[in-house]
C-alpha cells in the first residue's frame, strides 16, 4: 500500500538538505540527437511535475548519476534484464545513438536527501525513495520543489543498483556545467559496465 501524500503542513517542515560542492562530478547518458547535454524534458518520470497545468508552469527535472554504471542502468537498461539468466543481447546500433556527458557542479547545490534517515525525519514515506510508488514520488517532488527552502533537487539511491542519483530541478541547472562529452561507446570504462551487467553487444 502506498504511503500518504504530503499535506499543506509539510511546507513548514525542516528539510533534510545535503550540500554538493563545486567541482564534484556526475554523469549522464542522453540521445545524441539532443545537442544540449543539460537539456531536460517535462515528460512523466520518477520526480517529474505531475500537475495538469500549462507546460510553462510545470518544472522540469534533469537526472544525473554518480557513475556511468548507474546512468546506464537507469537510462538504458532499466528493467530489460528482468528474467534474463544469460548475457543480455543489445544492439550496438542502439547504443551508437547515445551520448555520454560528465557534468561538473559549478555552484554549490542544496538537495533534499532521501538517503539513510532523511525520509524518516521528514515524514516522507519509504516508497518515495524506494523501488515503487512513482506516482507518490512525483507528489512529494512537488512538495520539495515548492518548499520555502527552494531546494535545487533531490539526492537518492537508484532503485536498480542503489548507487547515488540526482534529480535536479530546472531552476538549478545553471549551477551545472558540461565537463566532457563523448559518444557512449567511447565513454571511459563503458566496456567494464557492460561486462558487470552481463550485456553483450550484437
Amino acid at each position: 500500500m502506498a504511503g500518504p501524500r504530503p499535506t499543506p503542513a509539510f511546507a513548514g517542515t525542516a528539510l533534510e538538505l545535503t550540500s554538493i560542492g563545486v567541482g564534484e562530478r556526475f554523469f549522464r547518458i542522453y540521445p545524441s540527437s539532443h545537442p544540449d547535454p543539460l537539456g531536460y524534458g517535462k515528460t512523466r518520470s520518477r520526480f517529474s511535475d505531475p500537475r495538469r497545468r500549462a507546460n510553462a508552469k510545470r518544472f522540469g527535472v534533469l537526472y544525473l548519476g554518480a557513475s556511468l554504471k548507474v546512468c546506464f542502468a537507469e537510462a538504458v537498461l532499466r528493467d530489460r534484464r528482468n528474467g534474463a539468466v544469460a548475457d543480455y543481447p543489445m544492439e550496438e546500433t542502439e547504443l551508437a545513438r547515445l551520448s555520454y556527458a560528465e557534468i561538473a557542479v559549478a555552484a554549490s547545490l542544496n538537495v533534499v536527501d532521501l538517503r539513510r534517515d532523511g525520509p524518516i525525519r521528514m515524514g516522507v514515506p519509504s516508497d518515495v525513495a524506494g523501488a515503487s510508488g512513482q506516482s507518490l514520488a512525483r507528489a512529494w517532488s512537488v512538495a520539495f520543489h515548492d518548499h520555502l527552502r527552494m531546494p535545487d533537487g533531490i539526492i537518492y539511491h537508484s532503485r536498480l543498483n542503489q548507487e547515488v542519483s540526482l534529480a535536479i530541478y530546472d531552476r538549478a541547472i545553471g549551477k551545472l556545467a558540461p565537463a566532457q562529452l563523448l559518444p557512449l561507446l567511447r565513454a571511459p570504462g563503458f566496456a567494464r559496465v557492460l561486462n558487470d551487467l552481463n550485456v553483450a553487444l550484437v
